[in-house]
């Protein structure tokens, strides 16, 4: 069974930092100087838009300047996402040639690269729960995890988040520009929290162990806890400072 490493420190809280981490995570597997990578992070209050969109047309900026909400654009497409401590978010970074992907369209890659998401929440015992393409999961309806991908030099990073217990009002609120509402590329949709559908508390740990049991028995791996190495922390300060710090 194939062995890939489990990154599950959380060393920031900075989105910022994290994306930057993230596409040092992709630079280094492109050098084949790490393995196949399954990371757990969280950021706090933070506004994450897609690459190609539009920040006066997807983010209330208002109420993110008024409640001291980061604004971020990351590298990778989709629609714009409110984070909080409330959410936990993931990385997948592979190769595109790797046995689980090869062959399959980005529509199949990200079918499959969800489905320990999908398999976890199962675990949890919850029910209703469905895969609209390409890379959301819902449960009775409600969006619950939302994910995209970035592919360069036959590597492929799929990264997403899942509400856990995050602050669903603040994401209304941030989320929503009246004025602009036209010009949004994002897709709007119900959402929910694993803390409400199970109509009790649930602490991150948990949700990490259930998370980690359903990408090894769906994706068919093995996880190898590791911390981050110091080419990685090199190439994501470096990252952080000349590219997330600007305000382009």
């Amino acid at each position: 069974m194939v062995t890939w490493r489990l990154l599950d420190s959380e060393i920031t809280y900075d989105a910022a930092m994290n994306l930057a981490i993230d596409e040092a995570i992709l630079q280094a597997r492109i050098l084949g100087i790490v393995p196949p990578t399954l990371r757990f992070w969280r950021n706090n209050r933070a506004v994450i838009l897609g690459r190609s969109q539009k920040v006066c047309a997807e983010v209330n900026l208002e109420e993110c300047i008024k409640e001291r909400i980061q604004v971020v654009k990351r590298f990778s497409g989709g629609g714009t996402v409110y984070h909080d401590l409330g959410n936990l978010n993931y990385t997948i970074v592979l190769d595109s040639d790797d046995r689980l992907v090869k062959g399959l369209d980005i529509a199949g890659s990200y079918r499959i690269l969800c489905s320990g998401i999908i398999k976890g929440l199962e675990l949890l015992e919850l029910s209703s729960i469905s895969f609209v393409p390409p890379g959301n999961i819902f449960i009775r309806g409600k969006k619950i995890s939302g994910s995209a991908q970035l592919r360069r030099r036959n590597v492929i990073l799929h990264h997403g988040t899942l509400l856990v217990n995050s602050d669903l009002n603040m994401l209304k609120k941030v989320l929503y520009n009246k004025e602009k509402r036209r010009e949004s590329t994002s897709i709007w949709s119900p959402v929910t929290n694993i803390r409400d559908e199970l109509n009790r508390e649930i602490t991150m740990t948990e949700i990490k162990n259930i998370l980690v049991s359903g990408f090894k028995e769906s994706l068919g791996i093995e996880l190898e806890p590791e911390n981050i190495r110091y080419i990685e922390n090199d190439i994501a300060s470096k990252i952080y400072y000349i590219k997330y710090l600007t305000f382009e």
